[in-house]
């Protein structure tokens, strides 16, 4: 179970800290408050990407990847993204996997089990293993949220 604030994993939030992180690699951010089907963040160097917080993965050992919702495409599939940044909860940590999105979908193609689930069993997901997600990484690391943390404790 984790034991970070859920507020910070279901807002925007989580965006901002990811946006603060690439901003030197990438330039300025765009962050898209709410929830948009494309993209969630654009940087100024054209690099569009898509950020997904999966609080299960660390206890189930999968990683969950949207393809529909309501009989329409979603997710992996209706994203313009270029880069997939899957956020998995470790405790007190949010460990980042940064993905090429079309290796992603690839390999969301050949591997995982289908399911159904959210939003009354709407959604079409596939559970991938957080190893292979791990191997497929081209880079993982910790993302800082000290600002929040302590935004956060000092109401």
């Amino acid at each position: 179970m984790t034991s970070i604030d859920p507020k910070f994993l279901e807002g925007d939030i989580v965006q901002l800290c990811v946006a603060r992180h690439y901003e030197q690699r990438h330039g300025h951010a765009s962050v898209k408050v709410g929830n948009f089907p494309d993209y969630d963040i654009r940087f100024s160097d054209g690099v569009l990407m898509e950020v997904k917080v999966d609080s299960m993965a660390e206890k189930t050992g999968n990683v969950c990847i949207e393809f529909a919702s309501r009989h329409k495409p979603s997710g992996i599939v209706s994203t313009s993204s270029t880069v997939w940044l899957h956020i998995v909860p470790e405790g007190k940590k949010l460990i980042c996997y940064e993905l090429d999105t079309k290796r992603l979908l690839c390999l969301c193609i050949t591997t995982g089990k289908v399911m159904n689930g959210g939003d009354g069993n709407q959604n079409i997901f596939k559970l991938i293993p957080l190893d292979r997600i791990k191997e497929l990484a081209t880079q993982v690391f910790e993302l800082n949220y000290e600002i929040y943390q302590r935004r956060n404790t000092a109401n």
